[in-house]
């Protein structure tokens, strides 16, 4: 089974996302994080196949996360997509250390397409 894990701080955007990928892929355990830490803890536990990322949180932020986790050898090779608008520096730093971008606001489509690209890459099953 896939577990992919969505780390953003808006509810909102976790609930349609976490919705949308139950219906797209039924049979993956989706886990969901509001922050940062959140989402290393849960990472480290649950070794997910895939990470969507947002980079502006608090506590600890998207970037802060990201370099955290491809810095720790358990976890330095779960794909990472970076789900934010771009427009901060921080957004940035996270688009440097992702497998992907989608900047916010993104269709269902744009979605799929991007988790299916990551997931051929790294060769992983959707």
């Amino acid at each position: 089974m896939s577990v992919v894990l969505i780390v953003d701080d808006s509810t909102a955007v976790r609930a349609v996302v976490a919705d949308y990928l139950a219906y797209k892929f039924p049979d993956w355990k989706i886990l969901q994080a509001e922050d940062g830490v959140e989402g290393i803890t849960l990472t480290q536990l649950e070794k997910p196949n895939l990470i969507l990322m947002d980079a502006d949180m608090p506590y600890m932020n998207g970037y802060e996360a990201a370099q955290k986790l491809r810095q720790a050898p358990d976890t330095k090779g779960i794909p990472i997509i970076a789900i934010s608008d771009g427009s901060s520096n921080v957004a940035s730093d996270l688009y440097v250390l992702s497998d992907a971008a989608l900047p916010k606001p993104f269709s269902a489509d744009e979605l799929s397409e991007t988790i299916e690209q990551v997931l051929q890459r790294y060769k992983l099953v959707a």
